[in-house]
């Protein structure tokens, strides 16, 4: 971490309206993307008036809520996001009822349990959604905002460990490309010109506020300018609250949970508050650096890596039985990675909460 100078973390003004509207954009597009067009739920999304007005405010509404959470109680470390991530992916209960009763077009993969459906619950909820709806959103944000101020200006100090230009982020960002072009090829039905014209599509609409803000919005261009006064988070709060409310009685009512799985289900809110809240704010400071002394991912790493996505996605689209080999494995894999990456961040608030103790 050469190069790096933490400073004090004083708190940054809020942004002026323009700048924050271009930077909620920004995040709402990048949680799309990733969280959409990554796992081939939603291809072409942008020429369709669902996903334009329905899809991608959810996401945008979700990520910008969550992230405001994580600043105002200084829960923003990774393995706290993974936390209000968790929080993120129990939306599927309520609006979409995956989580009770399977996708939308089949039943739980492997049964139900207490009236959870077991396969995705572990998936969406403790791994998808907490990963790519959340966290890569986020991670790719500070990126794009520490290139565009030439420092890190942009950057939690507690995540630069992901951050920094090391073979194990490497390793980490390229697996995601190629998880997401196996999903994007099968949710596109290997259909190569769907496809990469979803990937150019996303990314070009991802442009248009990522230039906006790096060339016009500078010095604003920072996670914490996502940051909402009192009357816009009171605006959110209840969008939230309407969005779930339709979503709950409009879509699929028969897919509405019994009342002791809805029950279990504020009990997992329950549980994942109390450990959020049992480890210790997160110590971020500002950092200082300048483009030259400091190893983080920029900007022409994030077009490394998309350029990778689209080539993986054109070579599944051409081989369709690899493809599907990939995606089988990963698809199945991802039931495993949520219940391990549960259970470390468990271990990682008990550590924390340990630590403190004997600290004291």
């Amino acid at each position: 971490m050469a190069g790096l100078r933490q400073i004090p973390n004083l708190r940054q003004p809020f942004a002026p309206l323009a700048p924050k509207i271009v930077l909620i954009l920004l995040s709402g597009l990048l949680s799309m993307f990733f969280a959409e067009v990554f796992s081939g739920s939603s291809p072409m999304w942008f020429t369709s008036g669902w996903g334009v007005f329905v899809t991608w405010p959810l996401y945008m509404s979700h990520l910008l809520l969550l992230i405001n959470f994580a600043m105002i109680f200084k829960r923003t470390s990774l393995t706290q996001l993974y936390l209000w991530g968790v929080f993120f992916g129990l939306y599927e209960s309520w609006i979409t009822k995956v989580i009770w009763a399977g996708y939308m077009t089949s039943t739980p993969m492997w049964g139900t349990f207490l009236g959870f459906s077991v396969f995705e619950l572990f998936v969406i909820v403790f791994f998808w959604h907490p990963i790519m709806s959340f966290i890569v959103p986020i991670l790719t944000f500070e990126i794009l905002s520490g290139t565009a101020r030439e420092a890190g200006g942009g950057v939690f100090a507690s995540h630069l460990p992901i951050l920094l230009k090391r073979k194990r982020n490497w390793v980490i960002f390229l697996f995601i490309m190629i998880m997401g072009s196996a999903f994007l090829t099968v949710g596109s039905k290997a259909n190569l010109v769907v496809a990469d014209l979803t990937i150019l599509g996303s990314l070009l609409l991802i442009f248009v506020p990522y230039w906006l803000a790096s060339k016009k919005f500078a010095p604003f261009f920072s996670i914490r300018s996502l940051r909402l006064g009192r009357p816009g988070l009171t605006i959110l709060v209840l969008y939230m609250i309407g969005l779930y409310v339709w979503g709950f009685f409009s879509l699929l009512p028969e897919r509405i949970a019994p009342l002791l799985t809805i029950l279990l289900t504020v009990c997992i809110y329950a549980l994942i508050a109390a450990l959020l809240f049992m480890g210790r704010p997160a110590d971020e400071r500002a950092v200082e650096g300048t483009a030259q002394s400091t190893p983080l991912f920029k900007t022409r790493e994030l077009v490394i890596l998309f350029a990778t996505f689209i080539v993986m996605t054109t070579m599944f689209s051409l081989l369709p039985t690899a493809d599907f080999v990939v995606f089988f494995i990963i698809n199945y894999g991802m039931f495993g990675a949520g219940v391990a990456l549960l259970i470390i961040a468990f271990a990682m608030v008990v550590k924390s909460r340990i630590h403190h103790k004997s600290g004291n």
